[in-house]
């Protein structure tokens, strides 16, 4: 397996998302976001690049195994409602591209048996 890539977060995102993981059950997602916050770069917000994924960034991904392309909001779970449009950071793929930069792919679990590779296309922040 390929080393994976550096990620970057802010400070702020960084503590909510651990507190996030003491409140909800341990299982292979949540255990692989703390690996992922494990190895940030924390930062401040002035200094977070405009092409890095943070929370209620707009992301666009493509899943390589199946070529298929998505466009999503990363959102904490509270932030889920019936639009199709978000992706909450606890799913497989959203806990795979926090901190990621436009133009960079991870190698990542999305099942027990299953491995993808995610490359991020673009990446938009709302202010």
């Amino acid at each position: 397996m390929a080393s994976k890539p550096k990620i970057t977060l802010t400070k702020d995102v960084y503590e909510r998302l651990w507190k996030l993981l003491e409140l909800v059950p341990e299982d292979t997602i949540t255990n692989q976001l703390e690996e992922e916050l494990e190895r940030a770069k924390i930062v401040t917000p002035a200094k977070l690049p405009d092409d890095v994924v943070t929370m209620h960034s707009q992301v666009t991904f493509t899943v390589q195994s199946t070529g298929k392309t998505f466009t999503y909001t990363l959102v904490y779970p509270t932030e889920l409602d019936n639009t199709e449009n978000k992706l909450s950071i606890l799913s497989p793929i959203g806990s795979a591209i926090i901190g990621l930069k436009q133009g960079q792919e991870i190698d990542w679990p999305i099942s027990k048996t299953q491995r993808t590779t995610v490359k991020v296309d673009a990446v938009s922040r709302a202010d």
